[in-house]
């Protein structure tokens, strides 16, 4: 009787670990044909987005941020560097006018010198020419009304027909006529003097306005100080002449690299990571080979076994701008494609991890 009861129990038992086995390698093979199906279905599937949750501490976003930061602060160095460089141009710019200005206005002063001086010149010389004849006329006078006056005197005194006291009168003005001869050839040479020094000058002036270099013996001291005060003019206009070309390549050497920074970050910016976080944007991953299946309005529809009982859960927006690499959500292999935005009737349906295009997968 125990014997039976004993084979019987090992015979229900025997059957419980074949039913069992049966039933683990039947899921082993449902489940190994799902994976199979799953696979294939995602190898030759071309309807298909991957959601995409952004937050501000992703990795990606964060090196985004990170380089944005980065550049901006760049820029704004160069940026920063480029109104001194203009400040200092401006400045060039005023230093260079005010020499030409200063170089116009010396020339013109000195043709205004020079005009002067030849006016004063032909005075001098008509003066001149007027004096020394009547020099000529006043001399002879003086010389005959002497030699006529001092032998007359001397031959009443020597015949005792002039006492003591008119001899002496009369020499004293004789000697007062002599001391008067003096004066007109001293002021003959005064007059020659400043002749000759108006005639230096007009050189002097000529040869500043020409610029000549080295000896010039006919330059007085006051031109030679007026052409050194020139010369420093045009030293100073030639050096910041050239420092001002030089800050004009260096204006627009910043020019260009603030116009790169721009465009680099325009592009940063312009990263669908970064315009999804900052426009607060619900958006999805499209690999290149789906892009033909999800224009604008295209439905959207979520499975719960990722292929059946599935419903639609929102549609396609517009697509962003710039290219992005992700996972493939299956098959965990890198793809290419971009980020298009979705307008989903909830936010659960966001964190799906792929939704379908179009129509359900199976019609399921």
């Amino acid at each position: 009787m125990n014997q039976q009861v004993a084979n019987k129990v090992n015979s229900v038992a025997v059957n419980a670990y074949k039913a069992l086995g049966t039933v683990l390698l039947g899921l082993i093979l449902l489940g190994f044909i799902s994976y199979l199906s799953l696979q294939g279905f995602f190898l030759v599937s071309r309807s298909w987005v991957a959601p995409t949750i952004l937050s501000p501490t992703d990795p990606e976003i964060l090196q985004l941020n990170a380089q944005l930061a980065q550049q901006t602060s760049a820029r704004d160095q160069v940026l920063s560097h480029r109104r001194e460089v203009q400040d200092r141009l401006k400045d060039a710019e005023r230093t260079v006018a005010a020499e030409e200005d200063f170089q116009q206005r010396f020339q013109a002063a000195l043709r205004g010198e020079r005009t002067s001086r030849k006016q004063a010149l032909r005075r001098m010389a008509s003066l001149l020419h007027t004096y020394q004849q009547a020099r000529q006329e006043i001399e002879e006078s003086n010389r005959a009304y002497s030699g006529l006056s001092r032998v007359r005197t001397e031959a009443l005194y020597g015949a005792r027909l002039l006492d003591q006291e008119a001899h002496l009168t009369t020499n004293h003005q004789l000697a007062q006529i002599a001391q008067s001869n003096l004066t007109l050839a001293e002021h003959a040479v005064d007059l020659e003097t400043r002749q000759q020094e108006l005639r230096r000058e007009i050189q002097g002036i000529d040869a500043a306005r020409a610029g000549r270099q080295g000896e010039a013996p006919a330059m007085t001291t006051e031109v030679l100080l007026l052409e050194r005060e020139h010369t420093r003019s045009v030293l100073e206009h030639a050096r910041t002449e050239s420092l001002r070309n030089a800050l004009q390549e260096d204006l627009r050497a910043l020019d260009s690299a603030a116009e790169r920074y721009e465009k680099l970050l325009s592009t940063i910016r312009a990263a669908p990571h970064l315009r999804a976080l900052e426009g607060n944007l619900t958006v999805a991953f499209v690999p290149y080979d789906n892009l033909e299946s999800a224009p604008p309005g295209t439905p959207l529809y979520a499975c719960s076994a990722k292929l059946v009982w599935c419903h639609q859960v929102g549609v396609v927006g517009t697509v962003l701008e710039g290219e992005v690499a992700v996972k493939h959500p299956i098959r965990q292999h890198i793809l290419r494609g971009v980020m298009v935005e979705l307008h989903l009737q909830d936010r659960a349906s966001a964190q799906e991890e792929l939704l379908h295009l179009g129509r359900p997968p199976l019609l399921l």
